[in-house]
C-alpha cells in the first residue's frame, strides 16, 4: 500500500474527505477546512484535483464558503462534503450547511440546508451551491442509480421522551428523478427490531448505498446506540421502501460508510473503526450474495434466519491508524482505478498538528491474496490435507474467470 498526502496545511483543520473520478480520468478531492471538529469560526468546502491517479495533488479551490463574519451573522456553517460522478459525466457534490449553535437545536425542526454543487468540466469549475429544499437531515450521501436517479441519504435528529438524553435519529432517504432539481421524500429506514443492549434508542445514521445487478438497493449504516456495529436495509423499490435493517459483519462502525461496487461486482467500504479511544480506517469488502443476506423473501416476508447464517463471504483490513492524542479519522472516500486498485481519501491528525487529508493507493493484495471477484475460504483442517494445492487451483480457478472479463462494462454504483 502507497500513502500520499493530499493535503496538508498545519495551520488549517482539514477534514472529511471524499474522492471521485471524473469522465476524463481526473481524480477530484473533496473536504472542509476549519479550525476543529466543528466548522467553525470559518468552513470551506474545498476541491483538489490529480492527473496523475492521486500520486499529486493540484491547488486548492474553495467551491463554498461561510467565513467567520457570516458565521456570526448566523449564515450557516458548512459541515460534511461529498462528491459523486454521474453517467452524463457531471460531478455533484453535496454538503449540509448547519444553520443552529447548540445541539439541543440540533434537534429543532429544519436544522440545515442541503447544498448541492455541479462540475461539466471534471471539477475544474462549480455551477451553485444549489438549495435543494431539503432541511432536515445532516451529513448527505448521494448515488446516481442506474435509473438515472439520483438517491441522498441525510440522518434526522430528534429529541426522545427525555429530550436530549436519549435523542434518536432516523436515516432519511430522498430521490430526484431530474438531476436534483426537485426531490421526493421522506422515505426512512426503520429500527431494527428489539432494542440495543445498552438502554439507548436506536441510532442508525450517515448510510450510504449500494444498487445490486438486480436493482436492490442496499444502504449500509452506522449505529451509535450500542456501537457495536454496522447495520444494513434493502429496497425493492429504488429506494422508497425500506426493510428493517439486518446486522452486518463491519465491526466498530462509528463513522461515516462510504459505500460503491468494484467493477467485479463486490461491494467496498471505508469507514471509521472506533474502538476504545482510537479511531482506524477500515476497508470491508463483500460479495454480491453477501451484500444481499439478510434480504427479505419475495413478497416482502422476514429474511430466513437460515439464509443469513452460514459462511461469510467477507474480508477486512486496517489501511490506517490515527496515533494523536487528539485521534479525530475515518471519514473518508475511494474510486477505484483503471487497473483495478483502490485509491483511498481519509482525513487524520496523526503526526501532524491538525488534520489533514491523506492518499492510500491500496491493490487488492495489500488485503487480500486471492484474484477479484471471489471471497473465500480454504480452512487447513486436518480433513483437507492438501488445502495448500486446493488453494492453488482455486485461485487459478478464479484468475480464469478474471481473464475473461470485460471491464468496460460498469455495473451499478461502481465507484
Amino acid at each position: 500500500m502507497q500513502t500520499i498526502t493530499v493535503s496538508r496545511n498545519d495551520e488549517i483543520y482539514e477534514a472529511f474527505a471524499d474522492v471521485a473520478r471524473a469522465a476524463d480520468g481526473t481524480l477530484v478531492c473533496t473536504y472542509r477546512e476549519s479550525m476543529g471538529h466543528s466548522s467553525r469560526p470559518f468552513s470551506r468546502v474545498i476541491v483538489r484535483r490529480s492527473f496523475d491517479r492521486g500520486l499529486t495533488w493540484g491547488p486548492r479551490q474553495v467551491v463554498v464558503e461561510r467565513t467567520e463574519e457570516e458565521t456570526a451573522r448566523g449564515l450557516g456553517r458548512l459541515n460534511c462534503s461529498r462528491i459523486a460522478a454521474c453517467g452524463d459525466g457531471t460531478l455533484l457534490l453535496v454538503v449540509d450547511l448547519l444553520l443552529r449553535e447548540t445541539f439541543e437545536e440540533y434537534l429543532e425542526p429544519h436544522p440545515c440546508m442541503i447544498l448541492l454543487l455541479r462540475s461539466r468540466d471534471h471539477g475544474a469549475t462549480w455551477e451553485g451551491p444549489e438549495e435543494t429544499g431539503l432541511t432536515e437531515g445532516i451529513v448527505p450521501s448521494i448515488k446516481e442509480l442506474s435509473s438515472g436517479d439520483l438517491i441522498v441519504g441525510v440522518t434526522e435528529q430528534w429529541p426522545g421522551p427525555k429530550g436530549v438524553e436519549d435523542y434518536v435519529e432516523a436515516p432519511t432517504c430522498f430521490l430526484s428523478g431530474d438531476q436534483g432539481r426537485t426531490w421526493d421524500g421522506p422515505f426512512r429506514i426503520p429500527d431494527p427490531e428489539g432494542s440495543p443492549w445498552t438502554g439507548r434508542p436506536w441510532r442508525l445514521n450517515e448510510g450510504d448505498f449500494a444498487e445490486m445487478d438486480d436493482g436492490t438497493l442496499v444502504c449500509y449504516l452506522r449505529e451509535d446506540g450500542e456501537g457495536l456495529g454496522a447495520w444494513k436495509s434493502f429496497s425493492g423499490d429504488g429506494g422508497r421502501a425500506w426493510s428493517t435493517p439486518v446486522r452486518t459483519r463491519m465491526t466498530s462502525c462509528l463513522g461515516r460508510p462510504s459505500v460503491g461496487r468494484l467493477r467485479s461486482g463486490e461491494v467496498a467500504v471505508t469507514y471509521r473503526v472506533a474502538c476504545g479511544l482510537s479511531t482506524s480506517l477500515g476497508l470491508y469488502v463483500e460479495t454480491a450474495a453477501e451484500a444481499l443476506r439478510g434480504a427479505p423473501a419475495p413478497g416482502g416476508a422476514p429474511a430466513d434466519p437460515e439464509q443469513y447464517q452460514g459462511e461469510t463471504e467477507a474480508r477486512f483490513a486496517f489501511l490506517d491508524n490515527d496515533r494523536a492524542l487528539s485521534a479525530d479519522s475515518g471519514y473518508s472516500g475511494w474510486v477505484q482505478l483503471p487497473d483495478g486498485a483502490l485509491y483511498v481519501v481519509n482525513y487524520v491528525t496523526d503526526d501532524a498538528p491538525r488534520a489533514h487529508i491523506r492518499g492510500y493507493r491500496v491493490d487488492r493484495e495489500d488485503w487480500y491474496l486471492f484474484p477479484e471477484g471471489a471471497i473465500r475460504a480454504n480452512h487447513p483442517l486436518s480433513a483437507n490435507p492438501t488445502y495448500y494445492e486446493k488453494g492453488q487451483q482455486m485461485a487459478r480457478d478464479q484468475q480464469l474467470w478474471v481473464d475473461g472479463q470485460d471491464w468496460s462494462r460498469r455495473v451499478p454504483t461502481q465507484k
